[in-house]
């Protein structure tokens, strides 16, 4: 289930990464700009991605220790739920 939340969060900074880049794109073919001036927009929008992207793997680790500390409490939460049902059973019988 962990691979999962992984796959997800994966999936959503390639989204937001090739969703930058398109956007980029377009801004691009509907500027009226010079070449000089366009390059140097390309390159200031190429480093303030990096600098986001970068930020977000930064962030990911501590993002999937929370979720991984949210599911081991999940599964503790359902290991005691079990232990007193099992513990009522045994109790009524």
């Amino acid at each position: 289930m962990g691979e999962n939340n992984s796959n997800q969060v994966g999936g959503a900074l390639a989204a937001f990464a090739v969703g930058a880049l398109v956007g980029a794109a377009v801004a691009l073919l509907y500027a009226p700009r010079s070449g000089k001036d366009t390059r140097e927009m390309i390159a200031d929008k190429g480093r303030e991605l990096k600098n986001r992207v970068s930020d977000a793997m930064d962030d990911l680790p501590a993002f999937v220790d929370g979720k991984k500390a949210d599911l081991s409490a999940a599964i503790d939460s359902g290991k005691e739920a079990v232990r007193d049902e099992i513990s009522k059973r045994f109790k009524s019988a």
